[in-house]
């Protein structure tokens, strides 16, 4: 692929394409340049990679969109956790957060990205205390992945440090698995999340920095131990013509998996990104199903893929046994309602496992 009128093309990335080894390819399955990328190194870079850190906002963007939370929330966790905008009940409130960024970003994301559209804008919380750490997981497919890449744009509202929250990512991982990711599905590599670990490498940012990441690299975000919340605002960004789909697959082993496609703004008006996330979608239309025939990952096979290509262990996390996350959908402030509260109580413990998948 090259560059022509500021339009990526196919042809000249094709043997640094290669660079990136691989075992075996699912289905044929190879991740797409991200096609709305107008930097071609950038391009470049995300695709072999995955991840690539840039400078992103200015201090008077920093200043508007911190005013914006502050305003939005008031947030007491108790033993730290993390509370995303997008798991809350309250619609009006998530749309708002999404739009409010997109009129801050909007600029920015024009000098990035060309042909895209901003999916999403959300604001993540990391509050400080023992329950904080976020798990190893890859984020869920959300579009046609023989067709298209998707991006998250990940910017700190403060400096990044080793003891408030960095996130964790494994570079080139984005190549190892398949194209189809979801809560109801199991992870790959579950059985190797200590592993996993090992190699899980913390990008330290300055405020209004951003890591520009490939959705689909494997990663996590460390505990914060800083005695202060950790904010970041997350952006989604597709290709303009993409759909949006969700993956699906009942319970049973035998249930193929099935993917629904969404209208757009299913993602701000979805409640089951954290209520009854284990539930058939109750919107959308069934397209097709495909059979969950993607292998586990073993820890000779992914150690060997490391090695291929040249993935360090960093062994950065100090306890790989466990992570202990609390979710919170409703933290009190403008967006809590006591509907969103009283569906809550109800819910069993076992829905903060069940999250592992959604965004990091």
């Amino acid at each position: 692929m090259y560059l022509k009128n500021n339009i990526i093309t196919f042809d000249s990335f094709k043997q640094k394409y290669m660079a990136v080894q691989t075992l075996s390819n699912y289905k044929n399955w190879k991740p797409i340049l991200h096609s709305v990328i107008k930097d071609k190194s950038l391009a470049e870079e995300i695709h072999e990679k995955g991840f690539a850190m840039r400078p992103f906002l200015n201090n008077s963007q920093l200043d508007e969109i911190r005013g914006f939370y502050e305003k939005e929330h008031q947030l007491q966790i108790k033993d730290g956790g993390m509370f995303y905008s997008l798991y809350s009940k309250d619609l009006e409130y998530r749309k708002r957060v999404h739009e409010t960024i997109n009129g801050i970003l909007k600029d920015t994301l024009d000098m990035h990205f060309a042909g895209y559209k901003n999916i999403v804008n959300t604001f993540i919380t990391k509050a400080s205390g023992p329950q904080s750490e976020f798990y190893v997981h890859q984020d869920t497919t959300a579009l046609d992945e023989f067709k298209y890449s998707p991006l998250s744009v990940w910017i700190p509202l403060q400096d990044i440090t080793p003891d408030n929250g960095a996130l964790g990512v494994i570079e080139k991982t984005h190549w190892f698995f398949s194209p189809y990711r979801g809560i109801t599905i199991p992870s790959p590599f579950q059985k190797i999340n200590n592993t996993l670990k090992e190699y899980l490498n913390p990008i330290y940012l300055k405020a209004g920095e951003a890591i520009i990441f490939d959705s689909r690299i494997v990663h996590n975000s460390l505990q914060n131990i800083s005695g202060s919340d950790r904010l970041v605002t997350l952006c989604g960004i597709f290709p303009k013509e993409a759909e949006f789909f969700t993956c699906f697959k009942e319970p049973l082993p035998e249930s193929k998996i099935e993917i629904i496609k969404q209208d757009d703004v299913y993602i701000l008006e979805n409640e089951s990104f954290y209520y009854d996330c284990h539930t058939r979608p109750a919107k959308g239309e069934l397209t097709i199903t495909v059979e969950n025939d993607f292998p586990e990952m073993d820890s000779v096979t992914f150690e060997k893929l490391c090695e291929m290509n040249s993935i360090p262990k960093v062994n950065a996390l100090e306890n790989i046994a466990n992570t202990h996350c609390q979710f919170i959908a409703e933290p009190t402030g403008i967006n809590f309602t006591p509907e969103a509260a009283t569906h809550k109580e109800k819910e069993p413990a076992t829905v903060f496992q069940k999250l592992k998948n959604v965004f990091k």
